[in-house]
């Protein structure tokens, strides 16, 4: 997404839904969304990552993250960084899967675009691939984001949360 002028935000008034964003990093926080919803979407690049890794992700200066809440339960999550390009960059957005279809993708996603808005970047960048919600790239283009490139490689391999070993 180029321009503010791009962004169609879209919300829901689900009574005690809220987006908090976190005042204190919290590498444990990051991680357990990412273990609560990165499996069932593929997401890669952490797999190898100690408990130092986490840190010094959670702790960068220039990334933050906000937590989704359904009457105070934690439902999603997303991680932006402004680059030193001046770019923000989308990390992670989802939900635990038992939260969605009730409309909070679009609110979370709004919400996370709005905030990149304020870091004043030059875009915001999101990849996204083909193991992601099936919503999800409608959501994107909704919201007014733009395909700009694609590309054919190797699939994410699948991977097992580290949360839930036996689970489905």
């Amino acid at each position: 997404m180029d321009s503010f002028d791009d962004f169609h935000s879209k919300h829901t008034e689900l009574t005690g839904f809220r987006i908090d964003k976190l005042s204190t990093p919290s590498p444990e926080f990051n991680w357990f969304m990412y273990h609560c919803i990165g499996p069932r979407y593929r997401w890669g690049g952490r797999g190898s990552w100690t408990k130092s890794d986490w840190n010094s992700f959670a702790t960068n200066p220039a990334v933050k993250t906000w937590g989704a809440y359904l009457e105070g339960t934690p439902v999603g999550y997303y991680e932006l960084e402004l680059t030193e390009a001046k770019n923000v960059k989308i990390h992670c957005i989802g939900l635990i899967e038992s939260f969605i279809g009730q409309g909070l993708g679009s609110h979370l996603l709004s919400h996370c675009i709005d905030e990149s808005w304020k870091l004043s970047p030059k875009k915001i960048i999101l990849n996204t691939c083909c193991h992601d919600h099936p919503g999800a790239l409608s959501n994107y283009l909704n919201r007014g984001f733009r395909i700009q490139e694609t590309s054919t490689t190797r699939s994410n391999p699948l991977w097992t949360s580290k949360i839930f070993k036996n689970a489905e």
